[in-house]
């Protein structure tokens, strides 16, 4: 059936409004600078937590455009915005700390060390080490001669982890597996392994996802290993991790472990107006809700980014502020150095 002329007109200005809208947006996303930031891989706080900022920013930059790519955790994602193959990355202070001084896990790496700048804080994480309820792993002792799932090599779990039972002399007893965190959860659960472990905010997604299934007991790490944390930088520090309600097995329990802050770094040549445009949509609070949303340790991490204490946290651990990022905590009247 042959077409009318209007019908044809009709067609031509709808293909033709296609094409406008198709190379407006191909304009739009040419013109807007591309970024890769990094955090953890699925399963782990930090994936979700980057997820978070790359949501919020794409939201409301005209500017920028941010990718979060998968890596297997803070060693990674640490090595990875050092040597700029990441702009932006989520880690904490202690391993820029050990970036700095070339110290244990990144003391075999080459080239320059003074390259990476705090951007802000995103929360606190505790080392959990999770067994069922049910087993006989009642402290963390009771490890010996177990199999432990230590996290992805590479990760900021494995590790810590592994520092931590090297501390308490029991590394070497025990069956060590590197699975990622929800194969770790899935494979506790199933009565093949007998634990596994991360670092996270409360609530660790993994840590979560097994309390769901089962019952868990989350370990207290002895005053030995915690202390041996803090001996080896500044960035560490002791707390008490309050469960409420989050995980199965632990309800209104706390355990006690190492902390250190979570935070957003840069590599220093990530142009300052790239870094200031990041950081004014991830701690914005119009975005709150939607951070936290995504995110739940978001929540105590923007909380945080109202107290300058943090300020203090990141010059311990010898972590200098990205320009960019000055820019804008001064404009929220922090004094920065």
């Amino acid at each position: 059936m042959k077409k009318s002329f209007r019908e044809k007109s009709m067609i031509l200005a709808g293909m033709t409004l296609l094409a406008t809208s198709f190379f407006a947006t191909a304009e739009l996303s040419a013109q807007a600078t591309q970024v890769t930031v990094t955090g953890a891989g699925k399963g782990a706080w930090a994936y979700v937590g980057m997820a978070a900022v790359t949501e919020v920013v794409n939201r409301n930059s005209k500017t920028i455009q941010v990718t979060n790519r998968e890596s297997g955790g803070f060693v990674e994602g640490t090595r990875l915005v050092g040597t700029n193959r990441v702009q932006v990355a989520m880690t904490n202070g202690p391993f820029v700390d050990s970036w700095q001084t070339k110290k244990d896990p990144f003391v075999r790496d080459t080239g320059p060390r003074d390259t990476i700048r705090g951007v802000g804080p995103s929360s606190v994480s505790f080392l959990h080490i999770a067994v069922l309820k049910e087993s006989n792993i009642k402290t963390f002792m009771d490890l010996k001669g177990k199999r432990v799932s230590l996290g992805p090599k590479g990760s900021n779990s494995f590790w810590m982890i592994g520092f931590a039972l090297k501390a308490a002399g029991i590394l070497d007893t025990v069956r060590q597996d590197s699975l990622n965190w929800n194969d770790g959860a899935t494979y506790m659960v199933d009565r093949k392994l007998d634990a596994f472990g991360i670092p996270n905010p409360l609530p660790g997604p993994a840590i979560l996802q097994a309390s769901y299934s089962a019952p868990i007991r989350i370990l207290d790490l002895p005053d030995q290993v915690i202390d041996k944390f803090i001996e080896f930088s500044p960035g560490y520090h002791k707390e008490a991790a309050n469960c409420r309600n989050l995980y199965k097995g632990m309800e209104n329990q706390s355990f006690m472990s190492v902390a250190y802050m979570i935070m957003l770094v840069a590599h220093k040549d990530v142009p300052d107006d790239i870094v200031y445009e990041m950081v004014r949509h991830t701690y914005d609070p119009k975005n709150h809700d939607l951070m936290v949303n995504i995110a739940k340790g978001w929540e105590e991490g923007l909380a945080r980014a109202k107290n300058p204490e943090w300020l203090g946290r990141l010059k311990a651990a010898g972590v200098k502020l990205h320009p960019g990022a000055a820019r804008y905590w001064k404009e929220k009247g922090f004094k920065v150095d």
